[in-house]
C-alpha cells in the first residue's frame, strides 16, 4: 500500500519500501483500502497487457486496465473512482 496519509508522512508503506530495497523495480501500491473484486479485475488485467506479445509498459497496462474497468457496465460501482483511481505503478 501506499502511505497511510499522515502529513509529513513517507509516501510508500514500509512493506512497499521493503520490496525496493529488496530489488524490485516496480511496484503496484494503492493509496487506499481498495474493493477486493475490482482489485482482482484491475490488477489481472494490467499482468495480461502487461505480457502479452505487443506489451507497453507496466503504466499503459495499468492505464488500460483502469480504462477496461471504467467501460464495464455490468458494474454499477466501477464508474467511481474509489474503484479505479487509487492504484499506481
Amino acid at each position: 500500500a501506499g502511505s497511510d496519509g499522515t502529513p509529513g508522512a513517507e509516501g510508500l508503506s514500509g512493506l512497499a519500501r521493503a520490496f525496493f530495497y529488496a530489488g524490485a523495480r516496480a511496484i503496484l501500491v494503492s493509496h487506499w483500502p481498495v474493493d477486493d473484486y475490482a482489485a482482482s479485475v484491475l490488477t489481472t488485467g494490467m499482468l495480461d497487457r502487461m505480457y502479452a506479445p505487443d506489451a507497453r509498459g507496466r503504466a499503459v497496462a495499468l492505464q488500460q486496465s483502469t480504462l477496461d474497468i471504467l467501460d464495464d457496465t455490468s458494474e454499477d460501482r466501477f464508474a467511481h473512482p474509489r474503484i479505479w483511481a487509487p492504484f499506481v505503478v
